[in-house]
């Protein structure tokens, strides 16, 4: 996992967290934003993203169709023919990384007057990688019978690599705490409890080493630290789903929105939550802090530490293991001498890709507005999924059945694309990568995110009314 991930940058499926229709999906960029929005009742059924791009490996643009991988028989490219199919690049700095497969369950938001409340279910993998040596990922593609790697002395700083499945269930409020003439503000919560599959995390401060040949390497120094909780026996390796989690955490996003309006917003409350009226903006300012948490794995879990060691390893090629105690094993006798020397819980903390994000959004006419969100990175925690820095600047025209989004993203503040969002009515369909489907170049990765949502617009309530109340259903 640590070499297929290469560099990969997470995405914020910006078509549905910077609409005014977005609902539930408005909460993950900033939790303040549902009573400020134009909508007071959002349900979402089903949502997905996947988003996947490295800098390390890629498919040649002459092998490259992206229908190929949606047929019953995908052909797929040749693996392990340097200059055909799946290849790398050779070159670069370190590979960093972050990348998500996200699916929103149903998930509601509600919003009575000046205040909104929300409940989501996600289920979310993420893979992290900050500053990982490209040599060290070029021998884990190669192998040791890699000859243009012997010989070579190298010596690297701290990088980390984290991997981790989890559902979550969470939990937004946001309230509209001020009214000044034509100005709003608003602040919101979300609080998330995790319950995680499976994690693994390494954290290198230091690691010098020579590849003499296919069966001998010559490590100097290392100094490490590794924890991992998988659903399967150590030492059995058999399936283990009793307890199917084998981690709980919480974690906790804030934020504020600032809001400018065409017009004062006081007046009488209307009666019914429906018939408050959505009162348009010039622009609004946003802040939030996000992913403020971690994860305990404790079930299945271990964590081991080698602090400042080295050996010279001959047969390496013959190494052999049949679970992962027994691997375990064989590296803290390589390093140690002793078979138990590295371990050091039967635990381990992994945090969340905690970020800080602002927000921009301005109406330059009607129903069209200018939106840019920066995105930047926190690191809170030793061991922390990272997520990377991000820009992104977007065109939208938007209504209540019908919306499109053009957004120009800058990933890592460097790496230039575009992509479109389209929302008819109950579905909503993006990419922040248009060129992922197409062989312009070689092909190093693709997003596409979708959702089935449905919404009722504010001002909106029942025309007409049955002959008892009792029966009638606006809010």
């Amino acid at each position: 996992m640590m070499f297929f991930s290469g560099r990969l940058f997470a995405q914020e499926k910006m078509g549905l967290a910077v609409s005014n229709f977005g609902g539930v999906y408005n909460t993950m960029l900033n939790p303040a934003s549902p009573p400020l929005s134009k909508t007071f009742l959002d349900l979402n059924f089903v949502g997905s993203d996947i988003f996947l791009e490295n800098n390390f490996m890629f498919i040649h643009k002459q092998d490259y169709r992206f229908f190929n991988f949606m047929s019953l028989n995908p052909q797929l490219p040749v693996y392990g023919k340097r200059g055909q199919g799946v290849d790398y690049y050779n070159t670069g700095g370190g590979v960093k990384g972050f990348q998500q497969i996200d699916v929103m369950g149903p998930s509601a938001s509600f919003t009575f007057g000046d205040q909104s409340a929300g409940i989501f279910s996600r289920a979310r993998t993420i893979t992290s990688i900050h500053d990982l040596p490209r040599d060290l990922a070029i021998l884990l593609y190669e192998g040791l019978d890699f000859d243009s790697l012997y010989g070579k002395h190298f010596d690297h700083g701290a990088f980390d690599f984290s991997v981790a499945g989890w559902w979550e269930l969470g939990f937004n409020y946001s309230r509209i705490i001020t009214f000044i003439q034509d100005n709003e503000f608003s602040i919101g919560a979300n609080l998330r409890l995790l319950f995680g599959y499976a994690g693994t995390t390494i954290k290198a401060k230091r690691l010098s080493y020579s590849l003499l040949n296919d069966t001998t390497i010559d490590i100097t120094d290392m100094n490490a630290d590794i924890g991992f909780s998988v659903p399967i026996d150590l030492e059995t390796n058999d399936l283990d789903n009793d307890p199917k989690f084998k981690g709980k955490g919480i974690a906790f996003d804030f934020g504020m929105v600032y809001v400018h309006r065409f017009e004062n917003m006081a007046g009488s409350k209307p009666k019914r939550f429906c018939a408050y009226k959505y009162k348009d903006y010039i622009y609004k300012l946003g802040l939030s802090l996000r992913n403020l948490g971690q994860i305990k794995f404790k079930e299945n879990a271990r964590q081991d530490s080698y602090a400042d060691v080295s050996a010279y390893w001959t047969n390496l090629d013959t190494v052999s293991f049949y679970n992962i105690k027994e691997l375990t094993s064989v590296f803290s006798s390589v390093f140690y001498g002793d078979p138990d020397a590295s371990f050091q819980a039967n635990s381990f903390h992994l945090g969340m890709p905690a970020s800080l994000s602002l927000q921009a959004d301005y109406q330059y006419y009607p129903n069209w507005y200018l939106n840019t969100v920066f995105v930047l990175p926190l690191k809170l925690s030793a061991n922390q999924m990272r997520i990377p820095a991000q820009a992104t600047l977007s065109l939208r025209y938007e209504t209540s059945k019908f919306e499109v989004n053009i957004p120009f993203s800058f990933y890592d503040f460097r790496k230039p694309r575009f992509g479109m969002y389209v929302r008819f009515y109950v579905l909503s369909i993006g990419t922040d990568k248009l060129g992922g489907f197409f062989p312009f170049k070689d092909f190093t990765g693709m997003d596409l995110y979708m959702s089935v949502k449905f919404h009722l617009q504010k001002g909106f309530c029942s025309r007409y009314k049955p002959s008892k109340d009792c029966r009638h259903l606006a809010f």
